[in-house]
């Protein structure tokens, strides 16, 4: 019988709760409680919060993970941002990384790695003749535990609703609006057509990758076109969290022409 079958749920769930509120005391973590949902956060900050959340169901290994010395000591040095824990949610755990915290994500795979989890990045591509796009709703890099971009973990942004992380958050649970990240090639082959169409559409949220490294991480970063207007691109860049213009006929050169690659090296 598993740790989180139906008989333990309740258990370890409370033994988790009570765990990690008394550590967050104990190493001056901000713990925060919702009925049967809490967090623990390395910080009390509501200033915009752009990164990643990996999203993973109740399994035995993310248990061990959390009863990890190792992880532990990742809240402790705020390697990360801080996690949640749900358990009537569907993916229960929630793992908050922002880009300055992004060595914790290749660190957190490790401890992942050491309990059994296979990483193994897995992204849903579409190739033509013009040039590709990768989906960004989900990005899965192990059975059932998935990453997606945050534009900002408190969902403080205001503006245009695509750049509104709970537009995003949507995406990730329900599949729509679609996200994605295109190429170069395909960009310049179709941006004709998303003059005419893109700015009333809510289906789909079109993004490019720009690339930025942190310490050695190389990390792809998505630039939301929110309009376009000749060659001028206007897109929100979720790193900076400030609203760019790129200029197609200088400026082209700065958009990444192989998304599927940059991502799944990013990922694992």
């Amino acid at each position: 019988m598993g740790i989180f079958s139906n008989g333990n749920k309740n258990k370890w769930h409370d033994y988790l709760l009570n765990f990690y509120k008394y550590f967050s005391q104990v190493h001056h973590l901000f713990y925060r409680q919702k009925s049967e949902t809490f967090q623990v956060l390395t910080s009390s900050s509501t200033s915009p919060k752009p990164g990643i959340e990996i999203h993973a169901p109740l399994l035995d290994k993310m248990y061990e993970v959390l009863r990890d010395q190792n992880f532990q000591n990742m809240l402790i040095n705020m390697e990360i941002d801080g996690f949640m824990f749900d358990k009537h949610y569907y993916k229960q755990f929630i793992f908050y990384i922002s880009f300055h915290s992004i060595h914790g994500y290749k660190k957190l795979l490790h401890i992942f790695r050491a309990h059994g989890i296979n990483i193994e990045p897995k992204l849903e591509v579409r190739k033509d003749k013009s040039g590709s796009y990768v989906l960004l709703n989900r990005m899965y890099i192990a059975k059932d535990i998935f990453v997606r971009y945050s534009t900002d973990f408190h969902d403080k942004i205001e503006g245009h609703p695509k750049i509104k992380d709970s537009t995003w958050k949507s995406a990730a649970e329900k599949g729509n609006p679609q996200i994605l990240a295109v190429s170069r090639s395909y960009l310049l082959n179709h941006y004709l057509d998303y003059i005419k169409n893109y700015i009333k559409d809510n289906s789909h949220i079109i993004t490019f990758f720009t690339l930025k490294d942190f310490n050695g991480i190389i990390v792809p970063i998505p630039n939301i076109i929110l309009s376009l207007s000749s060659n001028k691109l206007k897109t929100y860049d979720i790193y900076q969290i400030r609203i760019k213009e790129y200029d197609l006929s200088t400026e082209r050169d700065l958009i990444i022409d192989n998304p599927e690659e940059i991502l799944r090296a990013f990922l694992g």
